[in-house]
Order: C-alpha cells, then sequence, then structure tokens
C-alpha cells in the first residue's frame, strides 16, 4: 500500500477517524497495532505474520532478561541473531531463488513448489532495527522492559514507519504511547507542510528525475559524460524521493498526535564525510554509533596491546561495511559501504576539518560534494563489473550528439534541484517572511497536481 495511492487514503481515513472519536489511550494503541498489522500485511497475510511473531520473540526475551540476569546478555544475542536471520533470510533469498525454481524443475514439483514464486516481504532492515535496539538497551539497562505487548506492537509496527523508517528509538517513541492523546489543530498545522513537501519531492521531482536516471543506468556501456549525469541525477533522485517518504511519515505520525524523529538535515552541505552521515538518514545513521561504532571502538580501546591508530581506523571501516551489507546483498552496496569507511578514515587521519574561511568552506563543500555523487554512483551501479566497464573501457563521449543531449538532460536535472534549492534558501535566509512560504506551498502543491498521475513508483528504499 503505497501512501500515495487511493489505497492508502481510504485506509488512513478510517484510522484517523476512529483514533479520534474514541481519544482513549488503550483504543488508540490497540487501533495503531492493528492497523500496522494490516497495513504490513496488505498484498499477503503471511507478511503480518511474520511480523507479529518477531514482536512476540523479542517481547518475551526483554521480559525475561531482568528474570534472569545472568543470562540476559545471552538472551540478548539470541534475539540479535534471530533478527539478523530473519534480514539476511529475506534479503539473500532472491540469490538462490533461481537455484530453487531449476530444483524444483528438476524434481519434478513444478515452478511454484517450495518458495520459488514467494512474494517477500518489505521493511524487515528497518523494524528489526528497532527490535535489535530495543533488546541492547533492556539488557544494558538503559530502560526497563516493556509490559505492554500492544505498546510494544505499535511501536514496533507502526505504519507510517515499518517499510523505510524513521528508526525511532524505543525510549522516546514509547514514553508518547504511554501517554494520552487528544486532538488539536496543532496537529494537522505540524503536518501539512511535511505531507505538502512529500508529495512534491516524491511526485514532481523524484519520478521525473527517475525517467533520466533508469535510462542511462540500463545503458550496457555509457560514457563517462553519461555516467556524470546519471550519477548527479540520482543524486538528486534518492535525496528528493527518500526524504520525501519520511516526510510523509512524519505528517502522518503528526496527525496522530505522534512526534517521531527527524531523518534529514540538508545532507548535501555537508563539507566532510561525518558530517554528511550526520545529515543524511539521521536515524539510521546514530543507530549505527550508537549500537556499532561505539561498542566496537571502545572493545577496540580496552585492547591495550593493539596500536591506538587500530580504534580510529577500524570501527569506521566496520561500520560503513555493515551499513553496506544492510542496504543489500550485491557488491556494489560493499563498496560503497567500505567506499565511506575510507572517506572517513582518510578525512580523520588528514586531519581535515570544516573550513574556517568562505573559500576553505566553499572548496571543501565542492569535493565533498563530488565524493557524495560518485558514492550514489557506486550505489546505483548494476553491478562492480558495470562499473568498472564504464569508468576504465567506456570514452569519455562519443561524439556531439552525446554532449549536446548531456547538456539538456543537465539543465534539466539542475532545473528539478533549483526547485529543492529555492526551498532551502527560504527556511536559511527568509524563514519569517510566511508569504514567501506560502506562495513556495501553493506552487508545489499545483504542480504536485500537474505532475500526478495514476500510477506511482514505489519508494527507493522499499527495496532496503
Amino acid at each position: 500500500m503505497n501512501f500515495i495511492g487511493v489505497e492508502f487514503l481510504y485506509f488512513f481515513l478510517i484510522v484517523f477517524v476512529l483514533y479520534w472519536v474514541f481519544p482513549n489511550r488503550r483504543w488508540q494503541n490497540v487501533l495503531l497495532f492493528a492497523a500496522s498489522l494490516v497495513f504490513y500485511g496488505w498484498l499477503a497475510a503471511w507478511h503480518a505474520l511474520v511480523l507479529l511473531a518477531s514482536i512476540a520473540v523479542d517481547y518475551f526475551l526483554a521480559l525475561a532478561m531482568p528474570r534472569w540476569k545472568t543470562r540476559s546478555s545471552l538472551l540478548m544475542w539470541l534475539g540479535i541473531i534471530l533478527n539478523i536471520g530473519l534480514i539476511a533470510s529475506v534479503k539473500y533469498y532472491l540469490n538462490f531463488d533461481d537455484a530453487l525454481a531449476e530444483w524444483s524443475l528438476q524434481t519434478g514439483f513444478g515452478q511454484g513448489f517450495l518458495l520459488s514464486t514467494i512474494l517477500l516481504p518489505l521493511g524487515v532492515s528497518f523494524f528489526t532495527l528497532k527490535k535489535i535496539a530495543y533488546l541492547v538497551d533492556v539488557n544494558r539497562s538503559a530502560m526497563p522492559p516493556v509490559k505492554d505487548f500492544i505498546a510494544f506492537g505499535a511501536y514496533v509496527s507502526f505504519f507510517p514507519q515499518v517499510f523505510s523508517g524513521p528508526i525511532d528509538r524505543p525510549q522516546a517513541f514509547l514514553k508518547q504511547l504511554e501517554e494520552p492523546r487528544t486532538w488539536a489543530m496543532d496537529h494537522i498545522y505540524n503536518a501539512w507542510q511535511l505531507i505538502v513537501m512529500g508529495l512534491f519531492k516524491k511526485i514532481v521531482i523524484a519520478n521525473t528525475v527517475k525517467v533520466i536516471v533508469d535510462q542511462i543506468f540500463l545503458m550496457r556501456e555509457p560514457s563517462k559524460i553519461f555516467l556524470i549525469v546519471g550519477g548527479l541525477g540520482f543524486t538528486l533522485q534518492i535525496l528528493a524521493d527518500f526524504s520525501s517518504y519520511t516526510d510523509l511519515s512524519r505528517g502522518i505520525a503528526f496527525l496522530l498526535g505522534l512526534k517521531t524523529s527527524e531523518n534529514f538535515n540538508k545532507p548535501y552541505i555537508s563539507q566532510t564525510p561525518n558530517d554528511f552521515w550526520n545529515r543524511w538518514h539521521m536515524s539510521f545513521s546514530f543507530w549505527l554509533r550508537d549500537y556499532i561504532f561505539f561498542p566496537v571502538r571502545r572493545a577496540l580501546m580496552r585492547a591495550s596491546w593493539l596500536p591506538a591508530v587500530f580504534s580510529q581506523i577500524v570501527p569506521p571501516l566496520i561500520t560503513m561495511f555493515i551499513s553496506g551489507v544492510w542496504h543489500g546483498t550485491g557488491n556494489t552496496f560493499i563498496v560503497w559501504g567500505l567506499y565511506y569507511g575510507v572517506l572517513i578514515v582518510t578525512y580523520q587521519l588528514l586531519g581535515v576539518k570544516v573550513g574556517q574561511t568562505p573559500t576553505k568552506r566553499f572548496f571543501a563543500w565542492l569535493v565533498m560534494f563530488m565524493l557524495i555523487a560518485f558514492g550514489w554512483v557506486i550505489f546505483r551501479a548494476p553491478s562492480t563489473a558495470w562499473l568498472w566497464n564504464a569508468l576504465r573501457l567506456s570514452p569519455f563521449a562519443s561524439g556531439p550528439e552525446e554532449w549536446f543531449a548531456s547538456l539538456t538532460l543537465t539543465v534539466m536535472i539542475a532545473f528539478y534541484a533549483s526547485l529543492l534549492f529555492i526551498k532551502y534558501i527560504l527556511d536559511e535566509y527568509f524563514p519569517k517572511i510566511t508569504w514567501l512560504h506560502a506562495l513556495y506551498y501553493a506552487a508545489a502543491l499545483i504542480l504536485t497536481f500537474v505532475f500526478m498521475n495514476s500510477s506511482t513508483p514505489d519508494f527507493i528504499y522499499f527495496q532496503f
């Protein structure tokens, strides 16, 4: 069920009315949990059963931790292994799909036997990270285990977040579920701007630029000039697409009286890799920092026999490698993760920091933006072999026609990028001139209706 589809509109209207007609905390939590299971199991009911079973397992494991303190860590690791196993079974299934289908045919069972035509559940990577954070925090005594199964289930499965985040921390979200929620006009005021921007970025910018990007990355051997254009296009597309999902998710949560995490803070103005990851997919970046980077670094610092430089080099490499693996099973994701790990380590070892003068800040930004764009080329490439051929073997451009086509496509991408840049200028330099902002939102809404059609591609991060 897509946020931008008519089905979701009807679904949310029903939930919204029932949620506020009976403003009782217990009822609201039950409704959220039930609606989330329906939402997640819309395409296949067994998806909801998988989600419900995984919630139940971690709920009971966490409840057992304080009772069996000596085995608390063992219970935590059991939960982590089960969650990682769930992620791996979904992500790596596709690697064995062809082999299963062939085996089914050879043994006479037919193409549909076993899992060869299975419809895989989405969003597993996101809700499992929520549950891992919960298990770790309970084991650390950073929070007590939740006794209310409905509240815990509503937190894990919260339908605006279940497919692509943000990955809210259990303490902050569960606290809101424990408090009474009553209707206020502030809910609409907080939500409408996010919803308008979410629709605008997805329908007008991301979906339009996607057409250009897909054609370039479907080429067998694109020239380097087309690769640059494709990289710039995808740099815009993935920001508009992913941040639009977050905007819509947060806007819907506000309409339900709940505040969820921000996920983006102008990531493309970053001047260093660390700065970028503090601004991009922030809830995931902070999860990696708290549950991977810091534990690895503390473990290495306790190993006094290791050179001190190890605690500086190894944690970023491991953290970003895990980030790459989390995003997908292909080699491109692993290379992309290690690419950022090497960038972080290089900047740290060279002592590169945010520029102190306008000139230094500009060049630091320019270099970092080019590194970010190249990183997205790695991320979007169909395979490492395809990327290697494009970088090493393909010509820079095959003729004047290609130069003209590249220039035309770049101008188109720049135009759609300018729509976001105008918003940045308004927020940064004219925050109090309300009529300018109202004019921008009105134009965004008009363009959204103009560009809207009957079908909208899924959000990019649905696949992760």
